[in-house]
């Protein structure tokens, strides 16, 4: 008894067929029940399988409530992270997998961090790796430069008063898409508290967390 695709389905009921009781379980758990799921609404969007009316509202948004290190390793959905406290210590992203190719988490500074430097990244035990892009600018000021993420990064360097580092003030946001196995791409729009931004290789770094 599992989801079975239409093709299938229909294949149970074909003229002189005898469906059995595993056929009909088949034909109930292959049914979007919605006392099972949820609710679907919102504007049209096709997802192949389904057509959902009104648009996909994603609610899992994680509020950092301190300033610990982070562990998101088991985040397996599109998540918003938010940390409106100054965070200081590393934060730990999932490893990219062909299961999780498409996820996307989101990690925004509601508050200025710290100007100790620490990590958001992968662990070093891990294979993972980011490509992408830095746009930084300073809060006071209105230059704004962009830097490559360094080839085979595993993780930005936070620091919100470094000048050459990814950011870490308020407004910062780091956007991560799971392309593939092992690859993940970067694009943090971030900001400094003052100073002359001067994004370098130093921001993004090869070594793990």
């Amino acid at each position: 008894m599992a989801t079975q695709t239409g093709t299938v389905l229909k294949g149970y009921f074909n003229t002189g067929d005898q469906p059995t009781e595993a056929n009909f379980a088949d034909l109930i758990d292959s049914n979007l029940n919605l006392t099972d799921g949820g609710t679907v609404a919102g504007a049209t969007i096709n997802t192949g399988i389904t057509t959902h009316n009104g648009g996909l509202l994603n609610t899992n948004v994680v509020t950092q409530s301190g300033v610990a290190a982070e562990d998101l390793t088991a985040v397996a959905a599109d998540t918003v992270w938010i940390a409106a406290t100054t965070q200081a210590n590393a934060i730990t992203l999932p490893q990219a997998t062909a299961a999780n190719a498409g996820m996307k988490i989101k990690i925004i500074a509601g508050a200025n961090w710290a100007t100790t430097a620490f990590k958001m990244g992968f662990a070093s035990g891990g294979s993972t790796v980011m490509t992408g892009m830095i746009i930084a600018s300073a809060l006071d000021a209105v230059l704004t430069v962009s830097f490559p993420v360094t080839a085979n990064s595993k993780n930005l360097v936070i620091s919100s008063n470094a000048v050459a580092t990814a950011g870490g003030a308020v407004g910062s946001v780091y956007d991560f898409t799971y392309i593939s196995a092992n690859l993940v791409l970067c694009q943090a729009n971030v900001m400094i508290t003052t100073g002359t931004v001067a994004t370098t290789a130093a921001a993004s770094v090869t070594g793990g967390i």
